[in-house]
Parts: C-alpha cells; structure tokens; sequence
C-alpha cells in the first residue's frame, strides 16, 4: 500500500506539479464532461405552484437585469469604525445577537472577515438541509423534474451547462436551479436579518446570482486545494459580499472539511499562477503572505456563518484524517449596479 500524501512531504514544487493534476473548485471541466440536460417539461403538466415559482424565479431575474445600469452607491466603499481594534492576525468573531451593519462592514473593511456564531437557528439549518436533500435527489433522476425541486435557469451563457456540471461533480447544486428551494432558503436569510444588512451596506436591494449561490456538499477526501481571491474573476468594479453558512459541524477540530484562510484585510488582488489554473495564487507567495499573517481554520457550529468579500484569500481545507461530510450554504451577494457581467443576477426582494 502507497503512504498516503501530506502536505508536509511535499516540495513546493511537487505541491505545484499535483495541482496540475488535481487541483480542485479551481479548474474548470472540459465542455465534454456536460452531462445531458434535463428537458424541460411542458407547463400544462406542472401543478400550479411549481408554475408560480418558475414565475417568481424569472421576475427576480428580470427585476435584477433591470437595475444593472444603476449608478449605485455614490460614497463606495463605505467607511466604517474598527469594531476590533485591537486584533491583529486573527478571526473577529461574535454572537448573532451583536451582528450590525457597522460592525459587519468595519469587520470586512478592517479585518477581512466576520465569523458569526449562530445566524441561523438549529430549526432554519434543519429546513436548509431538507432543501438540500430535496434537490439533490430531484438533480440524479435521469428524468425531467416536475416536483420544481431542479429545474435549472437557463441564462444562454456559453460555458453555463460545464459550469453547473463541474459544480454538481463536486457535490454541490445551483441555489437558484430550484424553483421551490430558492425562496424558501431567501426567506430564511430574511428572517436572520441578513438582506436587511447587505442591503444598507450597499444602499440597494442587493442581488445573488446562478454561478455563485451554492449548496455545497464536500467529501472528507484529502486534496490540495488553492488558494484563490474571488475578486480575481468576479471583476475590479463588483460590490460584493460572500455569506458562508455551515450547515454541518465543519473545520478546526471537527472531522469535516471547513475553511483556510488569512485572517487579514487584503487590499490587492493577488497575481494569478498560471501552472495552477485560472484562478489560483502560487502557493510560493502564500507561504510569504502567512510569514506575516499565520493561516487560521476556524472551527464552525452549524449555523455559524463567515462574512467577507472578494478580496479575502482562502480555500477549502482538506487534510488527511477527516471522516465526516461537509454540509454548507455559499451565497455571494451583489449590488446589482456593479454585479460581475458574467454571472446572472436574481433580485433576493420583488418589488
């Protein structure tokens, strides 16, 4: 039997070579990977609130679409007071009771990030993960959905069907492919004061897209992953917020996959490494950059969320040794006045 690989018996450049190879939630599939769509049905044979739904779902595209020439927010980005000003190299953290615009913003601003204990209650993740259930059931059935459990948004973006198979070959499913889980998930995020938040924070309904609204389910199998920045990709000019839920008990101690990350506030998009992919910073420079600020792994209860924005760098943490599957809620946030071109916007408030 082979030794299993670690990180710590790996040069960086065998670290490199690897990456090529196996690299994960970086490189993009080749379009012949695509699975065959599912045909959609006609819509005489779908019960009415399956109808209502798909509905909805188009009205918060179009709604989005509509307020993508906004001028948007004039005094971009938001100043905000240091809510920690005495942590340096570290996680703030608080209790949902304590979570405010102001210490959200100065948190993301100052530090990077914002951990949360408890943004959703123990019955909202238990809802989530019968959402999560539900759709991936209906997505592995080889015939076309009627229950409006998974009937994927067709947005006509040339690399969307490799996109969302690349996405559901690593566990995860599209938030807005279904018609019912899509509102219901909104409503929780309402409930716990989490639009409300974003929407002062970017004065404007704020907006979640297709490509980067996830449910995530992540295997407890060891591999390098990179690290990255969204903002490499998401665009110079996108006002965004990443609201991170775990859904299960994940990372620091927990035997389930959680986050790396630096806790720190990046002010730079980092410059890509090619031999990595499209989107990944050389693990050489992020050696440099954790001399100076150490890596954390935060330890995460299921409810507890992670706040940041396109700058924060990080990766999934997958270590040898774990045994139990992660279960999460990834769901970037727009203002859709500076929403990232490539990616198809659904307003998370009708009007």
């Amino acid at each position: 039997m082979s030794k299993p690989l670690h990180l710590r018996d790996l040069s960086l450049a065998r670290i490199r070579s690897f990456c090529k190879r196996k690299l994960v939630g970086i490189v993009r599939p080749r379009a012949a990977r695509v699975k065959n769509a599912q045909a959609p049905l006609p819509a005489a044979r779908l019960a009415p609130h399956v109808t209502a739904a798909l509905a909805e779902r188009d009205a918060r595209n179009a709604q989005a679409r509509n307020r993508l020439r906004d001028p948007g927010r004039a005094d971009w980005p938001p100043v905000y007071a240091d809510p920690f000003p005495q942590l340096t190299a570290a996680v703030p953290e608080i209790d949902v009771a304590d979570l405010s615009v102001a210490t959200m913003g100065g948190a993301v601003a100052h530090h990077g990030l914002l951990l949360v204990r408890g943004l959703l209650s123990p019955q909202q993740v238990a809802d989530i993960r019968t959402v999560q259930d539900e759709i991936k059931a209906a997505s592995l059935r080889e015939q076309p959905d009627a229950s409006g459990w998974y009937m994927p948004f067709k947005s006509g973006g040339q690399n969307e069907p490799a996109l969302r198979n690349r996405a559901e070959r690593l566990g995860g499913n599209w938030l807005t492919d279904s018609p019912l889980g899509f509102p219901r998930v909104l409503q929780h995020l309402e409930d716990a004061g989490v639009i409300e938040m974003i929407s002062e924070h970017f004065q404007e309904c704020p907006a979640l897209s297709l490509q980067k609204s996830v449910l995530r389910t992540v295997q407890p199998n060891p591999t390098i992953t990179g690290w990255h920045q969204d903002g490499s990709f998401l665009g110079d000019k996108v006002r965004a917020l990443n609201v991170w839920i775990a859904l299960s008990p994940c990372g620091g101690s927990f035997p389930a996959s959680g986050l790396e990350l630096i806790p720190r506030r990046c002010e730079d998009i980092f410059t890509i490494d090619p031999s990595l992919g499209r989107e990944a910073i050389s693990f050489d420079r992020v050696e440099e950059i954790k001399r100076e600020c150490p890596a954390a792994t935060p330890e995460f209860a299921a409810g507890d969320a992670l706040i940041f924005d396109e700058n924060l760098l990080h990766r999934t943490h997958l270590e040898p040794g774990l045994t139990e599957i992660r279960y999460a809620l990834e769901c970037w946030f727009f203002a859709p006045s500076h929403a990232p071109p490539r990616y198809t916007p659904f307003l998370v408030r009708l009007d």
